[in-house]
């Protein structure tokens, strides 16, 4: 097989052979996290709750840490002269991907040298009792440990981690998810050098890629380092789907709630065979909605329905009353404001969720 000499080639053997070997490695252990995630002790409690375990993920991250670390400071940094080495480290600082390889020595050198734990964040599981793959995040930057936010290097810690690296991880891994962090850090090696990554001689796929279908149904998993990560796709998930219509014929808004100053609109798409469907959407995407055509009706106390209008300046309207004032009632039996909230929040975090909100029916 063929390569091209990518943007970094190391051309030293013994180079070479180490980042062959990280490669491979780093691929292993990012195909373990990934397994990890669908293989923790997350389970559903009945007088508790879901019981989120990301213990077994946090283990398998460190041996992928490491090999990021080695790659970075070993192989390409130490593989490079002169100018070379300069434009490596510039990359770095521009490229998102190389922030990633940045950042995340941040979190190597607190499992390395300090006496504190990271813990992930785990805000999506997917499944049900026949499983559970969570998905979990590192934290941002300012739940880290205080112990981690002050290990700066100086002249009196050695093993301190640089500016530069704290900034990446503020930027480029805090918050993100963990498996396209390591996915984005083998990314960024092989666009380096493509000859240091592993395919397997049947396929030519690079060795452990694509990582295993979790059929989870949970909208979009990246699988592989040239896959794009799940915000960009998301972000383009959530255009598309605000340039559409709803489905159904219509939908009934039933109450205005606050979210932090926001207006948030609630109610119920009405389907097929008289089935209903909850939704909770802004006044922005209402008036959209209406301009394309698509009926909205705002239900006054009395059961009263008024079709929802677009007015000159843009502003929404029924029954002769600006929408932001109309006197809808307020939710006083299930689903209760917070739950109505609840699904708002879902709506704004997750692109995937929205589309099916609005066009799977």
């Amino acid at each position: 097989m063929t390569h091209t000499s990518g943007l970094f080639p190391v051309t030293d053997s013994d180079l070479q052979a180490k980042g062959r070997q990280k490669m491979y490695g780093l691929a292993l252990y990012t195909s373990r996290v990934w397994e990890a995630c669908a293989s923790t002790d997350t389970r559903l409690c009945r007088d508790h709750g879901l019981h989120v375990d990301s213990e077994r993920v946090a283990l398998e991250i460190a041996p992928a840490l490491a090999a990021v670390r080695t790659l970075d400071l070993e192989v390409f940094r130490a593989g490079q002269r002169g100018a070379d080495g300069q434009r490596y480290l510039d990359l770095q600082k521009t490229d998102l991907q190389g922030q990633v390889v940045l950042g995340l020595v941040l979190a190597r050198n607190a499992d390395i040298h300090l006496p504190a734990t990271l813990d992930l964040h785990v805000d999506r599981v997917v499944g049900n009792d026949d499983g559970y793959q969570v998905m979990p995040s590192w934290l941002t930057y300012d739940r880290l440990p205080a112990v981690v936010r002050a290990n700066k290097r100086s002249q009196g810690n050695k093993n301190g981690t640089s500016e530069a690296s704290h900034d990446a991880y503020r930027d480029a891994v805090g918050g993100h998810l963990v498996i396209e962090t390591l996915l984005d850090a083998f990314a960024f090696f092989r666009r380096c050098d493509p000859a240091l990554a592993r395919s397997t001689p049947q396929t030519e796929e690079l060795a452990y890629f694509p990582l295993p279908a979790t059929n989870t149904g949970h909208g979009y998993e990246r699988r592989h380092p040239d896959q794009p990560n799940r915000a960009d796709v998301g972000a383009e998930v959530r255009r598309l789907t605000e340039d559409v219509p709803p489905a159904g014929s219509g939908r009934e808004i039933s109450y205005r709630l606050d979210s932090e100053g926001t207006a948030v609109y609630c109610g119920h798409t009405v389907e097929r065979f008289g089935l209903r469907s909850a939704f909770t959407e802004s006044a922005v995407q209402i008036g959209r909605d209406v301009r394309a055509g698509y009926p909205y009706t705002a239900v006054a106390t009395n059961g009263v329905h008024h079709p929802i209008t677009v007015g000159a300046d843009g502003g929404l309207w029924a029954d002769g009353v600006v929408l932001e004032d109309y006197p809808f009632p307020q939710p006083h039996r299930h689903p209760l404001p917070q739950t109505w909230l609840a699904w708002w929040k879902l709506a704004l975090d997750d692109p995937f969720w929205y589309r099916k909100q609005r066009l799977a029916h």
